[in-house]
């Protein structure tokens, strides 16, 4: 993807933000890109969304001041966080050789709507 084209399937992919993170002088940060679609993919299953397909630049994973991954949502993604009462969503990013992995938690501040804790109560029972 990465050479095809000039990175055109990535630059759909990746925001003008995330690409500029995920660039050297001389090329594509192969792992940081293969971290990040990664890292997009643990969001998208976070919210629980069906019938819909990964909204690429609706999630953004950026740096913060730290270096640690920071996810920002907007448009769809953001919508669905909402709907879900997801506040903040954490993600954690590894890398190995040629591949990478990532996991996504989200923090919500609201307590579950009734039908859902029951859901929740007989899974947790079976």
């Amino acid at each position: 993807m990465a050479e095809a084209d000039d990175g055109r399937l990535l630059h759909e992919m990746l925001t003008a933000e995330e690409a500029e993170l995920s660039r050297f002088t001389a090329g594509w940060d192969i792992h940081g890109v293969a971290g990040r679609l990664a890292a997009k993919e643990a969001v998208f299953k976070l919210l629980h969304v069906t019938g819909r397909t990964l909204p690429w630049q609706s999630i953004e994973i950026l740096k913060s001041p730290g270096d640690w991954p920071f996810v920002r949502l907007t448009g769809p993604a953001s919508r669905w966080a909402a709907d879900a009462g997801i506040e903040a969503i954490d993600v954690s990013i590894s890398h190995e050789e040629q591949f990478a992995v990532a996991v996504a938690a989200g923090a919500t501040g609201r307590p579950p709507l009734e039908e859902e804790f029951h859901a929740q109560q007989d899974l947790v029972q079976r």
